[in-house]
């Protein structure tokens, strides 16, 4: 497998960066891998913000651990956390940060989970 930039995977698969999320770009490489017998991966760091008493964060951090998911779990406790997520119109948990590059976009609240469940070998 080889890891490769946000700015390549999306000349490979031909889509803009400014027009297309990263999750569109993962999705078109993983297409375009099995179109071209490639083994291209992005290199995409996954974070997921929680905070307590969210019944969709401990489940969703349940299956993080269990299925040892390549996702950093952060609490969220310090105003620094807090108005970076909001500078990021981040307004509800669980929030899953994606970040390939100098891109990053947010999926939150139970979209996080579903995401996650649905798509766990790209976090293995």
């Amino acid at each position: 497998m080889k890891k490769i930039s946000l700015e390549r995977a999306a000349e490979l698969v031909n889509k803009c960066e400014c027009c297309n999320t990263i999750t569109q770009i993962v999705t078109a490489l993983e297409r375009y891998n099995i179109i071209n017998g490639t083994n291209y991966k992005l290199d995409v760091d996954y974070k997921l913000y929680t905070i307590n008493d969210c019944g969709i964060c401990a489940l969703v951090k349940n299956l993080i651990k269990s299925q040892n998911l390549k996702i950093q779990i952060i609490h969220v406790e310090s105003d620094q956390q807090i108005e970076y997520l909001r500078k990021n119109k981040v307004h509800s948990f669980p929030a899953l940060e994606i970040r390939g590059g100098e891109k990053i976009e947010f999926i939150v609240g139970s979209e996080a989970g579903t995401y996650i469940a649905s798509n766990m070998s790209r976090f293995k």
